[in-house]
Order: structure tokens, then C-alpha cells, then sequence
């Protein structure tokens, strides 16, 4: 193998064992605290665990806007845009086979997930919201940009509020010793520390992931669309999806899905927001694809949440939903269109 492709090969391989050894020590310890100061599993899931592992992604787009130029823009809204649909097809997926591999691990009860109800309010806020970042792209009006962004912050910080009023489901008490209180006196300061150093190692993994993805996209040659909708958001999404496979696998229902929507309906809200403030947020044809696409498909995770019964028809929607996506836009750039 030509050595120019073994480095970022390599590159990637450490950080994904980083992101995955980072995400392991995560859960365990947000589920120790969250069970010792009974914070419910809803608002642990889909506000206190998005931020902390969406990190990441908002490096990745730092970075680039400061030294991207024109291009670190296209790549910033690509990760934006990119991120939830990544979390609504192959995340979804890879949450009910956890599930099921934790079902015959004998590590849950059920094969099926059965997350809490409350959880409609951060599906129902992503896909009224998320169709909004297509607006500017319609109406090419500073103003209107502007006033978008604003409401959308706005929508963030009250999505907070009612996820709060919403939230039920107490996690448990009989959960796992955290793996640090093994060195350390106080059960605690363990759990406290382990959570700076889960995200420390969540960090650098995914920095070095995304650097390999980068390098590796240039050397085989892939496209500055395929990159900034594709290829980053993947790599970039990684850390909550450990986060998300291990709560299923534990069957913390609640906890993997809240982990997931969470994170979709930060992107959905507040980088955007914030992406609509410093860019001209110009949206191709490729981003109007990933919107449309993620939002049909929460709309309908959202009617088997009410239902609380995810099974295989949803993984099987995740995947389809998601080579769809790969053949519609593959199809159109290799005809020109974007």
C-alpha cells in the first residue's frame, strides 16, 4: 500500500479507538451522576450530553471559517447541514442494532428500543425548525437572515425550557461504579473527573479523525461537496454515537435516543444561528437534499416514539434513507447540477 495513504489510515484508526475509549468513560460517568443528583435521563440525554460531544464539530467549524476562506465556509454549513442527517439514517440504525446485540448479550430486557414519550419535544422541535435553515437560501435578504438566526438562538434556549417541564424518566439508581473510583477516594470527584477526561479524549480523537478524513479525502480525490456533506459530518458525529450505541446496548432507551435528537436539534437551533451570523449560509443543491431527507425521516421517528417501539423498520429506514441520499447526490454532482 502506497505510504502516502497509510498515514491518514493510521490517523484515523487512533482516533476512532480514542473517541470510542472517551465514549465508554462518558456514559459511565453521566450515568452515575445523573442517577446520585436524580436528573432526569431526557434532559441528560438531549441537552448536557449534545453539547459536551458536539465539541468535535463546532472545532471543525471554528477552523475552518478562521483558515478555510470561501471553501472553510462551504465546509462549515456542510457539517451543520450534514450532522442530522447523519444522526437520522445510519445513527438510528446502529442505535436498534446496539439494542438487539444487547438483547441477546443479555444486557437489556427487550430487542426493541422503547425510549420515554418525552421525548416528542425534541423530535417535534427539530423538524418544525430544521426546514427553516432553507430559507435564506429562497429569500436572499440580509434581513431576513438575520432576524432567522435570531429566532432560531431564541428557539434553542426555549427548547432548554420545555425539555425541562418535559422531562420524567429518572435514571435508576442501581447503575454501574465509576470505572475512575477504582484510584480514587470519593466515588464522586471519580465521576467528575473521569467526565473532563472522557471529553478530553473525545476531542483529540475526533481532532484526529477529522484530520485523517481530510487528508485522506484529498489524496483519493473526493470532492469539496462530498467533504462538507458527507464526510465530515460522519467522522464528526462519531463521538455522541458511541455515546448513543453504548446506552442502548446498556438499555438506557431514553438516554441513547435524547443523546441523538439532541444533538440534531443543537444543529437544528443554535449552529445554524450561529452559522447564519458569520457566513452568507448560501445552501446547494446537495445541503436542500440533506434537509428534506432529515426531516421526513424524524417526522416519522417521531410517530414510533409516541408509539415507544423502535425496531428494525427503523434501521432498515436509516440505511435506505441514507444510500438514497449517497445515489440522488452522487448522481446529480456527476451530472453538474451542484
Amino acid at each position: 500500500m502506497d505510504y502516502e495513504l497509510v498515514r491518514p489510515l493510521l490517523t484515523i484508526l487512533i482516533g476512532g479507538t480514542l473517541v470510542i475509549l472517551g465514549g465508554l468513560l462518558f456514559t459511565n460517568s453521566v450515568e452515575y451522576l445523573a442517577s446520585k443528583y436524580r436528573i432526569s435521563s431526557t434532559f441528560i440525554g438531549a441537552i448536557i450530553s449534545p453539547i459536551l460531544t458536539s465539541l468535535p464539530e463546532l472545532v471543525v467549524i471554528i477552523v475552518a471559517l478562521i483558515h478555510g476562506g470561501s471553501a472553510g465556509s462551504e465546509i462549515s454549513i456542510g457539517t451543520i447541514i450534514g450532522e442530522p442527517f447523519m444522526a437520522s439514517t445510519i445513527v438510528y440504525s446502529m442505535l436498534v442494532i446496539a439494542g438487539f446485540i444487547g438483547y441477546i448479550k443479555k444486557r437489556r430486557d427487550k430487542p426493541l428500543l422503547e425510549p420515554s414519550r418525552d421525548l416528542y419535544v425534541p423530535f417535534l422541535t427539530f423538524s418544525i425548525l430544521f426546514p427553516l435553515v432553507l430559507v435564506p437560501s429562497f429569500i436572499r435578504a440580509l434581513f431576513v437572515r438575520i432576524a432567522l438566526a435570531l429566532v432560531m438562538l431564541l428557539a434553542y434556549f426555549l427548547y432548554v425550557f420545555a425539555v425541562i417541564r418535559a422531562s420524567g424518566e429518572i435514571i435508576e439508581e442501581n447503575v454501574e461504579a465509576v470505572y475512575f473510583g477504582k484510584f480514587m477516594k470519593s466515588e464522586t470527584y471519580a465521576a467528575f473527573v473521569q467526565v473532563v477526561f472522557s471529553i478530553l479524549l473525545i476531542y483529540l480523537g475526533s481532532e484526529r479523525l477529522v484530520g485523517g478524513i481530510v487528508e485522506l479525502s484529498r489524496i483519493i480525490g473526493i470532492s469539496m461537496q462530498a467533504l462538507s456533506i458527507i464526510v465530515v459530518p460522519s467522522v464528526a458525529a462519531l463521538p455522541e454515537s458511541v455515546v448513543g450505541l453504548v446506552w442502548a446496548y446498556k438499555g438506557r432507551d431514553t438516554l441513547a435516543l435524547a443523546s441523538v435528537v439532541g444533538e440534531k436539534v443543537l444543529y437544528s437551533t443554535f449552529y445554524p444561528g450561529v452559522g447564519m451570523l458569520v457566513t452568507c449560509w448560501c445552501l446547494d443543491l446537495a445541503s436542500v437534499f440533506c434537509v428534506v431527507y432529515a426531516t421526513a425521516i424524524s417526522l416519522l421517528m417521531l410517530y414510533y416514539v409516541l408509539r415507544r417501539r423502535i425496531g428494525a423498520e427503523v434501521a432498515a429506514l436509516g440505511v435506505a434513507g441514507y444510500l438514497l441520499y449517497c445515489l440522488t447526490v452522487f448522481h446529480v454532482l456527476k451530472l453538474g447540477a451542484v
